[in-house]
């Protein structure tokens, strides 16, 4: 591959010619290929430089407009690995500053208008279209190598195909992306315990009232202490779960489940015994878990002022799919940021 009259070559592991392993070069040298073929000439072998990693092609062609296989990731991550054990590289080099896992709310979604991160929004319309009725849903682990290659890619603004990890990538992916946000979701528990639990309820009605009870404080409270980018990534995730929610009879995924399987993500604080206390659910815990179940079983309520800006206060019988066709329509080629409520 090349650009401005320069030819790259990216060195892959595959046997010479007369059947002999390469050694430290996977490709002939370019004095090799001059005394085999007079096809070559000596301009041609001037423009061409040579790379190990993806890391170093980063800087000589912008690796988005390139189509890598994912063959390709899982062998570069064994060479750069070992490269970076070797020398490792400081981490003010542009390309190695990540452009989407861990990296801040702010600096990933926009002050006004409504955005979501390229991983979130690609995951989110992925898993809608793809796995809703994937039974245990964010529950399996994917092979390793697949995830860190779509996480590589992410980081560098590269083209993802989810295709190729199927379902399990993208449902981790998402997860992964709010487990490592430098300022996690929830940290300060205080507002989450205090939340109002409930008693045995002696009818259906009690039970519901209770549950109106705790979305509204959800709503009021503990949604009210967290950032405008914080609270718009909850309501288009949460929307996904309440799909994935409605279609518990095919994936196995209730509102309490996927509560249990989020809750880590979401929950992180100094006290790593706090942290794990609230990771559980149900209608009587005052818990993280339990902030999750209610954000996807009561998801109008909970999420009505996001809801309103996400649509601009348009009027919908189903807010879940509306709020997802919100995602799809920013995954479109060149869709602009949804305009802020009322414009």
């Amino acid at each position: 591959m090349g650009r401005g009259g320069t030819s790259v070559s990216f060195d892959e592991p595959r046997p010479l010619n007369n059947g002999t392993r390469p050694g430290k070069r996977h490709s002939l040298d370019m004095e090799s290929l001059s005394r085999k073929s007079s096809v070559f000439s000596p301009k041609f072998f001037a423009k061409i430089s040579w790379v190990d990693t993806l890391s170093q092609l980063a800087t000589m062609v912008p690796l988005n407009q390139v189509s890598i296989p994912q063959a390709v990731y899982e062998y570069n991550m064994k060479v750069e690995s070992s490269v970076s054990a070797a020398a490792p590289r400081a981490p003010s080099q542009e390309s190695e500053v990540p452009l989407a896992f861990g990296v801040a709310l702010e600096t990933l979604m926009a002050s006004d208008g409504v955005s979501l991160p390229r991983p979130v929004r690609e995951c989110i319309s992925y898993l809608r279209h793809h796995g809703i009725v994937t039974e245990g849903l964010f529950r399996r682990s994917p092979p390793s190598t697949q995830l860190r290659a779509a996480k590589d890619a992410y980081n560098r603004d590269q083209p993802v195909d989810l295709e190729l990890g199927g379902v399990h990538v993208a449902a981790v992916l998402l997860k992964l992306f709010y487990r490592e946000l430098p300022t996690p979701i929830f940290s300060d528990y205080a507002l989450v315990r205090a939340m109002p639990a409930a008693a045995a309820a002696d009818s259906t009605d009690a039970a519901q009232q209770m549950d109106s009870v705790r979305a509204r404080y959800v709503r009021e409270v503990v949604l009210a202490s967290l950032s405008r980018q914080s609270r718009l990534l909850l309501c288009f995730t949460s929307a996904l779960l309440a799909l994935v929610a409605r279609n518990e009879a095919a994936n196995r995924m209730t509102a309490f489940n996927l509560a249990v399987v989020w809750a880590p993500n979401l929950a992180r604080s100094e006290n790593p015994v706090a942290d794990v206390a609230m990771c559980c659910a149900g209608p009587a815990a005052a818990t993280v878990g339990s902030v999750v179940m209610a954000m996807v079983a009561c998801f109008d309520s909970v999420f009505a002022a996001e809801i309103a800006e996400v649509l601009g206060g348009l009027e919908t019988d189903d807010r879940v799919v509306a709020v997802l066709d919100a995602v799809d329509r920013m995954n479109a080629p060149a869709a602009p940021a949804l305009p802020p409520r009322g414009e």
